[in-house]
């Protein structure tokens, strides 16, 4: 047999020299003409030295999470919010520079709970120190309405 009689047509008309080929070629096509009714975007392309063929695919949908869920208020979608030991660290300090220029006795931290709950109990040394340092009485008041890391100073 000569080269010429072997070669075959497949049925996009591409030439093939021996079977494997003649077979992948046939495959290819028949992939590409069932690929033409889904909906999304989608090239298949050659066969790789493993024998795999590639397909990529556009997505033309949102993902279903991004469907039915939103960002998180709290951390912005980061998945991250400050530790009560930050916050309430972070209350002190400001509430120690803010001490100096309010004319009353006492200054009030107007906090979420958790964070009043806090620094009810495990934070308490710092209010103490924030006590010592300004001379005033420090006031918490819990604030459910408050975001996790909002707090007021008064």
């Amino acid at each position: 047999m000569t080269a010429a009689k072997k070669t075959k047509k497949t049925k996009s008309g591409a030439k093939a020299n021996d079977d494997a080929t003649l077979k992948r070629a046939v495959l290819m096509a028949a992939l590409e003409d069932a690929l033409r009714a889904d909906r999304a975007p989608s090239k298949v392309l050659r066969f790789n030295e493993f024998g795999l063929l590639a397909i990529t695919r556009k997505r033309t949908k949102q993902a279903l999470e991004r469907t039915l869920c939103q960002p998180c208020p709290y951390c912005s979608g980061s998945g991250m919010v400050k530790s009560v030991p930050t916050i309430c660290y972070e209350i002190e300090a400001e509430a120690r520079k803010m001490a100096g220029e309010l004319d009353t006795p006492s200054i009030t931290l107007r906090v979420h709970p958790e964070i009043a709950k806090a620094l009810k109990t495990r934070e308490a040394h710092l209010i103490e120190e924030l006590e010592r340092a300004t001379h005033k009485n420090a006031v918490i008041q819990s604030d459910a309405t408050l975001h996790f890391e909002q707090y007021d100073i008064y």
